[in-house]
């Protein structure tokens, strides 16, 4: 089986989101997060509600693919860097931005 597409990560990614258990924070992750004052309902809605808008990358370090899932949470348009393994339903959250338009 190939590569799945954009809109099928997309759909994997929300619903892996709904069971928080799959949801893995990198150090990094949390440091950005605190930084960019974003909390974690704000991460968890861009997983289970977001949009990948940009193509998903193969990860250099594993066999996963890098993707951002975006959406507009508080006032904040939050991306999120996640690490998808599809089919499996683990999600390792990279880090977590602001993204800026323009």
């Amino acid at each position: 089986m190939g590569r799945p597409s954009k809109n099928q990560l997309e759909k994997h990614i929300r619903a892996c989101a709904l069971d928080s258990a799959n949801i893995v924070f990198v150090n990094h992750a949390r440091e950005r997060m605190r930084l960019r004052k974003i909390n974690d309902p704000m991460v968890l809605e861009a997983l289970r509600k977001g949009v990948l808008q940009r193509e998903p990358e193969p990860d250099a370090k594993t066999d996963g693919v890098r993707c951002v899932m975006e959406r507009y949470v508080s006032g904040v348009h939050v991306g999120v860097v996640v690490l998808v393994d599809h089919p499996a339903p683990d999600l390792t959250v990279i880090t977590v931005m602001e993204v800026k338009k323009g």
